[in-house]
């Protein structure tokens, strides 16, 4: 019913007066406020990047992605935050990428990097492609520059000991995230140690956040992924929210790798992104997963710089989303929240992670509907508008502090409580 004249009375009482006639269904005031707007980007294949806003492409599901588009609002990256590709080489000219002007060849121990072969130029778009600019695909990072360090990922001589000069190279060169997708079927101590070195020395002590591709072969976390508690390993999901395996939506005949090691789950299939000439629509793997996780930690450390490597490792892993049919269960040796064998702490949430960053590391629980067993653990939590239902239970495992700001509703059977 629309009508020119002023209503006589408030629009509240009015609307209630109408639903307690027992004549509608439903009767609201319209309360004119600002509506939250996400900004998109005009990239050209956006709309095919699920792993970045995933509304049913590839048969997925809507809303398993990164959250990027909600992050994008609050940071596109800052240029001081570095981010270095351990990889086949980037290609310094691509007209999509942000290059970071210093680069290096392992292989020669020389700069300017080399290309050795496609796979470093795909990563690299991941997290460092330039957004918005009616071109291409769109980055998780676009304002943090790739830094190039080109290995050839084979196993020819001194492999292993060139890959562990890439690590000093990086640190030593500003690198505040150092991407590797890739792995290697020898254990070598040089590398363990330059590892060990970036993550402690890197950004004048703070540490460097070092990522790592769990594997693509449907078994156990693989090496170096494995090898250092302090590396973030990443497996690969499918567009429905799986772990990315032989019997995914995706019909792709591999399997993320999984274990005792694996941290955090990422985009893994049918990822568009750049490659050296042009771009590819289905760049997959493991090795597409990890450069989403290190473009979010550069998001991070773009609103908090001063975050130490763990610090921005605990942030990604207290605010990854709980995905999946899977069953998360809290760990002793897991400090970040309730964990899964297959999917770590679960998908990693870019606007999630930046917020928690932008707050000093506080988590926010805010519009929840609690309906299975939760726990969400963090330094500082702020729960506001929850309701926690019957036969559910939500527990709050703080170090700080916690504040709860109404409406904060505990069903009659359901639990609540706090630990610290």
């Amino acid at each position: 019913l629309a009508c020119s004249k002023k209503s006589k009375g408030d629009a509240l009482e009015i609307a209630n007066s109408f639903y307690e006639s027992g004549i509608f269904a439903a009767c609201q005031p319209d309360l004119i406020c600002e509506d939250e707007v996400y900004s998109g980007v005009n990239d050209q294949y956006f709309s095919q990047q699920w792993g970045l806003n995933n509304t049913g492409q590839n048969g997925g599901m809507k809303g398993i992605d990164i959250n990027y588009l909600k992050a994008r609002d609050i940071t596109k990256g800052d240029k001081n935050v570095i981010v270095a590709v351990l990889d086949q080489g980037i290609n310094l000219s691509h007209p999509d990428i942000n290059v970071y002007t210093k680069s290096y060849d392992t292989e020669t121990g020389t700069s300017p990097s080399q290309i050795h072969g496609d796979h470093g130029t795909s990563c690299a778009g991941i997290i460092s492609g330039k957004a918005n600019n009616n071109i291409g695909i769109a980055g998780i990072a676009p304002d943090c520059p790739a830094m190039s360090i080109s290995n050839s990922l084979g196993a020819g001589v001194d492999s292993r000991q060139k890959r562990a000069d890439g690590f000093n190279y990086a640190w030593r060169n500003g690198a505040a995230v150092i991407s590797n997708s890739w792995g290697s079927s020898v254990k070598f101590q040089m590398l363990d140690d330059a590892i060990s070195e970036a993550l402690s020395k890197g950004r004048n002590g703070l540490g460097c956040v070092v990522t790592f591709a769990t594997g693509n072969s449907n078994s156990s976390v693989g090496y170096p992924a494995n090898s250092n508690p302090k590396i973030l390993a990443v497996g690969a999901i499918s567009p429905c929210g799986e772990r990315k395996s032989l019997s995914s939506c995706d019909g792709e005949g591999w399997g993320s790798n999984y274990g005792n090691e694996i941290d955090v789950v990422a985009p893994g299939v049918k990822i568009p992104t750049t490659s050296i000439r042009d771009y590819t629509m289905r760049f997959n793997g493991t090795s597409s997963a990890c450069p989403h996780v290190a473009g979010i930690a550069a998001l991070v450390l773009s609103v908090n710089p001063s975050l130490t490597q763990s610090q921005v490792n605990n942030i990604i892993e207290q605010t990854a989303k709980k995905i999946g049919p899977y069953s998360y269960i809290q760990k002793a040796e897991r400090k970040n929240g309730t964990w899964n064998t297959e999917m770590g702490y679960g998908l990693c949430d870019a606007y999630a992670a930046v917020m928690a960053a932008k707050n000093n590391g506080t988590i926010t629980f805010y519009n929840k509907n609690v309906s299975g067993n939760t726990i969400v653990s963090g330094q500082t939590i702020l729960a506001q508008n929850v309701n926690v239902n019957e036969g559910a239970s939500l527990q709050l495992k703080i170090t700080n502090s916690v504040t709860i700001t109404p409406v904060f509703y505990i069903a009659k059977g359901g639990v609540f409580k706090i630990d610290k």
